[in-house]
C-alpha cells in the first residue's frame, strides 16, 4: 500500500471518528442528562480535535477530490442523528455549503500564492468550517425535547439554577456568619431551610418567567437556538487559534518525519506532496 493511500486513509478515518464523537457527546449533553457538563466538555474536546485534523488535512492535501471529500466525512455522522424534515434539510444544506466554501478557500489560496503560508490557509479554511459546525450544533439543540418544551413552558433547567443560586446563597450565609465561623458550623436545620428556600425561589422564578414569556413562547426555541449558534461561534473563534497552532505543529511533524515533502516546481512555488 502506497504512502499516499495510508496518509489519506488515516486522516479520513480520524476526521470521520472525531466528527462522530463530537455529535455523540453533543447529543448526550443537550439532552439534559445528569452529566451534561462533562459531556459538553468532551464534545468541545472532540470538536477541537476535529478542527485540528481538518486543518492538517487542508495543509497536506492538494488533490481536490480528496479535499472535497472532507465535508462528506464531517456530514455523514450527522445524518444519523437528525429526523428528516424541511428545517433540518435546509440547515444541513447550508452547513454543507460553508464546508465546501472552506475547502474552496484553501484550494484557491494554495493556487494563488508562490509560497505555502500555513497560517493564512488555515485561517481562510477553518472560519467557514467553524460556521458550519456551529450551524449543525444549533440544529442539534433546536430539536431537543428541552428546546421544543420552551414553546409550551418557559422554565429554567434545575441544574443551571442550582449552579447559579447555590453559590450565591452560600456566599450570603458566609458573609452573615460571625467571624471565625463557616458553613460547617451551621446546624442541620439551617441546610434544610436553605433547601426549602431554593425550592420555593426556583418555583417563583419559573412562574414569573412563564407568565412574562407567554406572548413569545412559540419563538423561544428559535431564539434560544440562535443564541446557541452565536455562543458556539464565539467558542469556535477561540478554539480556532488552538486548532491553527496544533494543525501547524502536526504539519511540521509530518515534514520532519518525511511523511510528506515540499517539492519546488515552477516559479519556486512550494507544493506539499504526500
Amino acid at each position: 500500500m502506497s504512502k499516499k493511500i495510508i496518509v489519506r486513509s488515516v486522516f479520513g478515518a480520524l476526521i470521520f471518528i472525531f466528527s462522530l464523537l463530537s455529535w455523540l457527546t453533543l447529543a448526550a449533553a443537550i439532552n439534559d442528562g445528569p452529566d451534561w457538563l462533562e459531556q459538553s466538555l468532551w464534545s468541545l474536546t472532540a470538536f477541537l480535535f476535529l478542527g485540528i485534523t481538518v486543518g492538517a488535512a487542508y495543509l497536506i492535501e492538494n488533490e481536490k477530490i480528496f479535499l472535497y471529500s472532507i465535508p462528506v466525512l464531517i456530514i455523514l455522522p450527522v445524518i444519523g442523528f437528525l429526523d428528516p424534515n424541511l428545517i433540518a434539510g435546509a440547515v444541513l444544506v447550508l452547513a454543507i455549503l460553508f464546508l465546501v466554501l472552506g475547502v474552496h478557500r484553501v484550494s484557491f489560496e494554495k493556487s494563488l500564492r508562490i509560497r505555502l503560508v500555513p497560517g493564512l490557509i488555515l485561517k481562510r479554511g477553518l472560519a467557514p468550517t467553524i460556521t458550519a459546525l456551529a450551524l449543525l450544533a444549533t440544529l442539534f439543540f433546536y430539536f431537543t425535547p428541552f428546546a421544543q418544551s420552551l414553546g409550551k413552558e418557559v422554565k429554567i433547567p434545575r441544574p443551571l439554577f442550582n449552579a447559579i443560586a447555590e453559590p450565591a446563597v452560600d456566599l450570603f450565609l458566609v458573609m452573615s456568619l460571625p467571624p471565625g465561623q463557616g458553613l460547617d458550623d451551621l446546624p442541620p436545620q439551617a441546610f434544610r431551610q436553605q433547601e426549602e428556600f431554593l425550592n420555593n425561589f426556583y418555583s417563583a422564578v419559573n412562574e414569573q418567567l412563564d407568565l412574562a414569556g407567554r406572548v413569545f413562547k412559540k419563538w423561544l426555541p428559535l431564539g434560544v437556538s440562535v443564541s446557541i449558534f452565536f455562543t458556539f461561534k464565539i467558542i469556535g473563534t477561540f478554539l480556532s487559534w488552538l486548532m491553527t497552532l496544533a494543525a501547524w505543529l502536526v504539519f511540521q511533524a509530518l515534514l520532519c518525519l518525511k511523511t510528506i515533502k515540499i517539492d519546488k516546481v515552477a516559479a519556486e512555488r512550494e507544493i506539499v506532496e504526500i
